[in-house]
C-alpha cells in the first residue's frame, strides 16, 4: 500500500473520530436538560472527554516513539466504539446522577482514545511528508470537518428514525469493522517504513556536516554539542511557541464551546427540535472543510493569513446569537446561520497553520533535530487541542447559566480578537525557510 493510500485511510478515522465525538452534541443536550441536568453539569460531562485526552497526550509525549506508534493509533481508534456503547447505557436510567456517571465514563474513555489516535498521526506527517506538511495537515483537517458536521447529521437523522440507542449502536458497530482495514494501513507505515524516512532526512541533512549529531538525538543517548537539546522546559522559552499554543488551545475552545449551549438556545429560542439542530450544526463544519481547503495552498503567508482570520474569527461571535444588547442587531434567524458560516470559514486558516508555523519555527532554532521537533509539535498540538475541548464546554456552560448565550459568546469574540494583536510578532519572526540556505552553506 502506498504511503498516500495509508495516508486517506489515516484520514478516514480522523474523520470518524471526530464523528463519534460530535455524535452526541444534537441531541444529548436536550435530553440531559429534560432530564434536569443543568448546563454547568452537561459543560464538565462534555469536558470529560478532553480530559481524558489530555492525561493520555501527556504519557504518550513521554512513550511515544516508531515501535509503539502504530499500537496507539489502532487502540485510539477502537476507544471510540466503546465510549458510545458506554453512552447507550444512559437510556437504562431515569435518575441524572447515573446517567452524569455514565456519560462522563463513556467521554472520558472517548477522549484517550482520540489522544492515542492524533498524537501519532499528526506526527507522522511531518515525517513522511516533510515537503508537503501544509498541504497533508490542511486535507487531514478537512476530513476531521467533515466528521464534526456528519456527526450531528447523521447522529439527529438516526435519532429520528429509531430513537435514543440507535446513534450510538450503529457508529460503535462501524468502528468496530473499520479497525481490520486501519491495520492494513499501519502495516504500511510500520517501523521499518518508519525508519527508511528516517534514514532519508538524515541523509537530506548530512549536507549540514552534523551526521553524528544527528544519530545522537534520533537515539536519544549524548548532548548535542552545536545546538541546544529540545526539552518542553526549552520550548515554552520561545514567544512564537508558547502564542501558537494558545491559538490552538483557543480555538479548541471555540470547537467545544457550543456543544452544551447551542442546541439549548436553539431549542428555546427559534423553536428547533433536536433534528433540526443537527443540521444547523453542519454549517459550521461545513463552512471549516472550506477554509481548511483554503488554507492548504496558501504556503507563503500563512501566518499572516492566520493572524487576520483570527481578528474576523472574534468579531463573527459577537452575531452568533447575536447579542441584540451590546451591537444593536435584532434576533433574525438568518443572521445566527450566517455567524455560525463565518465561524466555520475563519477559523480554518487561524488553526490549520498552526503545525506547520510550528515546526518551522522550531527547526530554524533545531534543525539536526528533525524528529524531535515533528515529535514536540504534534504533541503540543494535541495538547492545546485537549486542553481547549477540555475548557470549551465548562467555560461556555458557566458562562451559559450566568450571562445567557449571546453574551457567553461576545466574551469569547473579545479574547479572540486580543490574541490576534498578540499573533502579529510571529509574523515577522524568523522560521526555518528563512534559515535554510544559511543551514547549507
Amino acid at each position: 500500500m502506498k504511503k498516500f493510500h495509508a495516508f486517506l485511510i489515516f484520514s478516514t478515522c480522523n474523520m470518524f473520530v471526530s464523528m463519534c465525538g460530535s455524535l452526541i452534541t444534537p441531541f444529548f443536550p436536550p435530553y440531559a436538560d429534560k432530564k434536569g441536568i443543568s448546563q454547568t453539569t452537561l459543560g464538565l460531562i462534555i469536558a470529560a472527554g478532553p480530559l481524558g485526552g489530555l492525561l493520555a497526550s501527556i504519557i504518550i509525549a513521554k512513550t511515544l516513539n516508531h515501535r509503539n506508534r502504530n499500537k496507539y493509533i489502532l487502540i485510539g481508534v477502537l476507544g471510540e466504539p466503546l465510549s458510545l456503547l458506554f453512552f447507550s447505557l444512559t437510556d437504562l436510567f431515569e435518575d441524572k446522577v447515573p446517567i452524569i456517571i455514565i456519560a462522563s465514563i463513556g467521554r472520558f474513555i472517548g477522549g484517550i482514545g482520540t489522544s492515542l489516535f492524533l498524537t501519532p498521526f499528526f506526527g507522522y506527517i511531518p515525517i513522511l511528508y516533510p515537503k508537503d506538511v501544509e498541504k497533508k495537515v490542511s486535507i487531514s483537517e478537512a476530513f476531521s470537518s467533515v466528521g464534526f458536521f456528519a456527526g450531528p447529521a447523521l447522529g439527529s437523522a438516526l435519532y429520528a428514525l429509531g430513537g435514543y440507542l440507535t446513534p450510538f449502536l450503529v457508529f460503535s458497530s462501524f468502528g468496530f469493522l473499520s479497525l481490520p482495514f486501519l491495520y492494513a494501513a499501519l502495516q504500511s507505515v510500520g517501523p521499518k517504513k518508519y525508519q527508511v524516512e528516517v534514514q532519508r532526512q538524515i541523509a537530506e541533512i548530512e549536507e549540514t556536516k552534523k551526521l553524528t549529531e544527528i544519530q545522537q538525538t534520533l537515539l536519544a543517548t549524548q548532548q548535542l554539542d552545536g545546538e541546544q537539546r529540545l526539552t518542553f522546559l526549552s520550548l515554552v522559552q520561545h514567544y512564537p511557541v508558547v502564542v501558537i499554543f494558545w491559538v490552538i488551545t483557543l480555538v479548541n475552545i471555540c470547537m467545544t464551546y457550543f456543544q452544551p449551549i447551542l442546541s439549548i438556545y436553539f431549542t428555546k429560542q427559534y423553536d428547533f427540535d433536536e433534528g433540526q439542530i443537527g443540521f444547523i450544526m453542519t454549517i459550521v463544519s461545513l463552512a471549516y472543510t472550506l477554509g481548511c481547503y483554503l488554507c492548504g495552498y496558501n504556503k507563503n503567508y500563512k501566518r499572516e493569513m492566520a493572524c487576520i482570520c483570527l481578528f474576523f474569527f472574534g468579531c463573527a461571535y459577537f452575531l452568533a446569537g447575536p447579542d441584540t444588547e451590546l451591537i444593536q442587531v435584532p434576533h433574525k434567524l438568518w443572521i445566527a446561520l450566517m455567524a455560525q458560516f463565518l465561524l466555520g470559514v475563519l477559523s480554518g486558516p487561524a488553526y490549520v497553520p498552526s503545525l506547520p508555523v510550528l515546526n518551522e519555527f522550531l527547526l530554524f532554532h533545531y534543525p539536526i533535530q528533525t524528529i524531535r521537533v515533528a515529535t514536540y509539535s504534534s504533541a503540543l498540538l494535541t495538547s492545546g487541542m485537549f486542553i481547549g475541548q477540555l475548557t470549551g464546554p465548562i467555560v461556555a456552560g458557566i458562562l451559559g447559566d450566568e450571562y445567557g448565550f449571546e453574551r457567553a459568546c461576545s466574551i469569547l469574540g473579545v479574547i479572540i480578537i486580543v490574541t490576534s494583536f498578540i499573533y502579529v510578532p510571529i509574523i515577522f519572526m524568523k522560521s526555518k525557510k528563512e534559515n535554510k540556505q544559511a543551514l547549507l552553506s
